[in-house]
């Protein structure tokens, strides 16, 4: 994310301080990474959005020898879209 120009980086303690939610800070997102060879969507979306608590959220995931992917609600991809 740092190549791409983001000044971010990763959270203390991966999210698990009450007040330093997500896996990166430095964005208006709050980002869960995962890097799992058993993908499980629903618990990681889970985490996401109740770490999110209201506010606009990433999940950044993959396995192994596979490019990342992000997923997040498809109302607020909408919302950011400008047509």
């Amino acid at each position: 994310m740092r190549d791409a120009g983001f000044d971010c980086h990763r959270q203390p303690h991966s999210g698990a301080l009450s007040w330093a939610k997500g896996d990166i800070a430095g964005t208006e997102y709050v980002i869960e990474v995962k890097r799992c060879e058993t993908v499980r969507m629903a618990d990681w979306v889970k985490q996401a959005t109740e770490q999110a608590r209201g506010k606009p959220w990433l999940l950044i995931h993959r396995r192994s020898r596979e490019e990342w992917k992000v997923t997040m609600p498809l109302s607020q991809w909408l919302a950011e879209q400008e047509v």
